[in-house]
């Protein structure tokens, strides 16, 4: 089996040799049999020596228009009796790609559908959507091999193709359709009927998310207006559309929503810069090293919950260049990247994030428009110098030592140059001896690559063979990476999220003293029924589970579900019992630290005395300051005073059910 996909890979490589090499010998045979037939006396008799040139040419002529010169039975050399079964193959072979080639688009459009074929409708041609097309073409190879079905891929580019790139597509099994300007699109009902009917995901590539928006409302209208009947099939179609922004990001899912009825397809909203990083923090978390630290700790000790909190040191998080993937890193880190709200180690208290730019003003001015708040979720420093600096080393020796370092140049090669200085100062003046005792032991140094990471794995494999340091290169970002259909178009993180919610759904109904069976609830119906920042929300715990059920294993264990929630009704006593058991108080204590740095970092600015006007925008004066942004009477920053106000500390208990809630198969125990 595998010698025959040897060979027939060969054939494919070589296809066009073989064809070229085939047509040339047939004429080679017609020309010889011709030339043999006209030339001896005993075939066609003697022929004008002036006049045979022209006919054997019309003789050769005559073979590939499928009329022989010669009679049937009449005796023939042989090259000219196999001649005539080779030329009018090749003119037969040659008409139909020339046939093809005329009607190609409506050949494969009516091959697809008639073997059902499950197709991808891609909208725009750019960069990346190239490379996702590429990736898509090596997916569909190894499941041709194997014998799977297939994904197929239709372009609509949104501009002119070059001839030259047209044909390469379509070699690569690409149907490539008439560009369309967005205009074009927003108003063709008939495109927005194929959408719906013909094609199970849909992916809008371009960079112009305000264009995405128009399509996108465009095809939710008319969905609208036919009715169910439009997009009726077998199962729910994905639409998955690239958004850069945040707020459109917002307005798009608000449009979504909106829409009446059943939806017409699963959307997804992607940015380049946000699935590099949560791919690169999912690769190589940011708490790996500083929980390794707590392990050493522990060793030979039986130390309670606060304790071995207070003993977590937060990540320090070192940015060079803060463009989109820099600033993409930046949020990723804010979700989760405080590890212990409590910890007590010596400059690792908080989480720290160091931006080295050549406009740190800028930065700083970005950072705090975003955040207004960004104080309460970390301390940031800003180092104003090119990444070859000397002040970029003198900068970090006055800051705690780094334990995360991301490279988020645009330039491959200045990203390179910036790794390799960084891995020399981490690595400088750490002895053996100091190794064993020095905080971090080891330092990933992930640099943004375009293309694909081997330059970072050369020099890994050159520093191992010398004695690796401390510092450890690896890629990310890169189009070969990011770009392919379970990144793009996969639902695994959403899905993860719907369970997530409805296996808290679960747990907070056990904890209200509900009967314990929902296996009539519907997921997608619960997902529904939140708001754009309440999917957020368990997005971003989805995002901190992996934490905190490595947290949870080397933390005492949990008391039962029911024996915590007996007296929820109760709230000083079920808060005296959380005290007393520390563990559920202590971790209590951090997811609200956790929730509370998820809306700062969703532009909220502090607490409303009035439970009317959370969500809503406020003016809040603060140590001197003005701060404009939406307000919630439950952000309080101190646990003591969150245990105090007669209002939020009846929201405690929701806290404790998204502790479970991380707990693997949790909602499905309860």
């Amino acid at each position: 089996m595998k010698k025959q996909n040897l060979v027939i890979g060969w054939i494919k490589r070589h296809k066009s040799l073989l064809v070229m090499s085939f047509t040339a010998l047939s004429f080679l045979i017609a020309l010889a049999g011709s030339f043999q037939y006209y030339s001896q006396v005993k075939y066609a008799g003697e022929v004008v020596y002036d006049r045979l040139l022209s006919t054997v040419l019309f003789s050769v002529l005559k073979l590939y228009a499928f009329s022989p010169t010669v009679s049937v039975g009449v005796p023939t050399p042989l090259c000219y009796e196999i001649a005539k079964w080779l030329a009018p193959l090749c003119t037969g072979y040659w008409l139909l790609r020339a046939l093809e080639a005329m009607l190609r688009q409506r050949m494969e459009m009516i091959s697809r559908r008639f073997r059902r074929k499950d197709q991808i409708l891609v909208i725009g041609y750019n960069e990346e959507s190239a490379q996702f097309l590429s990736n898509l073409g090596e997916e569909n190879l190894k499941k041709r091999l194997d014998k799977e079905r297939e994904q197929m891929a239709v372009l609509v580019p949104l501009q002119i193709l070059e001839q030259e790139r047209k044909l390469q597509l379509e070699r690569e099994r690409v149907l490539v359709k008439p560009p369309l300007e967005p205009g074009e699109l927003a108003g063709d009902e008939s495109f927005a009927r194929q959408c719906l009917k013909n094609f199970g995901e849909v992916v809008l590539f371009e960079a112009d998310s305000p264009g995405n928006f128009t399509i996108l409302k465009h095809i939710l209208d008319r969905a609208g207006e036919w009715g169910e009947t439009a997009f009726e099939q077998q199962r729910k179609a994905r639409w998955a559309v690239r958004c850069e922004n945040r707020v459109l990001k917002r307005v798009m899912e608000n449009c979504y929503d909106e829409f009446p009825g059943r939806k017409p397809f699963e959307l997804r909203l992607f940015s380049m810069a946000q699935m590099a990083a949560e791919e690169l923090f999912f690769r190589e978390p940011i708490f790996k090293n500083c929980l390794e630290r707590v392990r050493d700790w522990m060793k030979e000790k039986s130390p309670g919950a606060r304790e071995i909190m207070e003993q977590i040191p937060n990540p320090h998080l070192l940015i060079a260049g803060f463009g989109r993937f820099g600033q993409a890193v930046f949020e990723e880190a804010l979700l989760s990247g405080t590890l212990s709200f409590c910890s007590r180690v010596e400059g690792y208290e908080r989480l720290r994030i160091t931006i080295i730019d050549r406009q740190a003003e800028k930065c700083c001015e970005m950072v705090e428009s975003r955040y207004p708040r960004i104080h309460k979720i970390c301390q940031v420093e800003y180092i104003s110098a090119s990444i070859d600096s000397v002040q970029v080393e003198r900068k970090l020796r006055m800051l705690p030592p780094v334990t995360y370092a991301a490279v988020c140049f645009s330039d491959q090669a200045t990203g390179v140059e910036a790794a390799e200085k960084l891995r020399w100062y981490f690595t400088a003046g750490s002895g053996k001896e100091e190794e064993e005792t020095e905080f971090p032991k080891r330092i990933p140094i992930a640099v943004r690559m375009q293309s694909n990471g081997s330059v970072l794995r050369f020099l890994m494999q050159q520093e191992e063979r010398g004695g690796a340091g401390r510092g450890v290169l690896l890629d990310f970002g890169s189009g070969k990476r990011i770009l392919n259909r379970s990144g793009v178009i996969g639902s695994r993180p959403e899905e993860e999220a719907k369970d997530f919610h409805r296996n808290y759904c679960r747990i907070q109904r056990r904890m209200e003293g509900a009967v314990s069976g929902t296996e009539g609830e519907d997921r997608e119906e619960l997902w529904n029924g939140l708001n754009f920042e309440q999917r957020e929300s368990n997005r971003a715990q989805v995002k901190n589970r992996p934490y905190m059920q490595e947290l949870l294993k080397i933390l005492p264990p949990l008391p039962p579900v029911e024996e915590t929630f007996k007296n929820v009704r109760d709230t000083d006593r079920f808060l005296q019992e959380l005290e007393a058991g520390e563990i559920l108080d202590v971790l209590a204590a951090q997811e609200h630290f956790r929730w509370c740095s998820f809306h700062y970092g969703r532009g909220y600015v502090g607490r409303c005395q009035d439970r009317r006007d959370k969500g809503k925008v406020r003016r809040l004066m603060e140590d001197g300051e003005v701060y404009c942004g939406k307000v919630h009477n439950c952000l309080i920053d101190r646990w003591e005073d969150m245990k105090k106000d007669l209002q939020a500390r009846n929201t405690i208990a929701f806290d404790v059910c998204g502790i479970y809630g991380y707990l693997p198969g949790e909602g499905e125990n309860v």
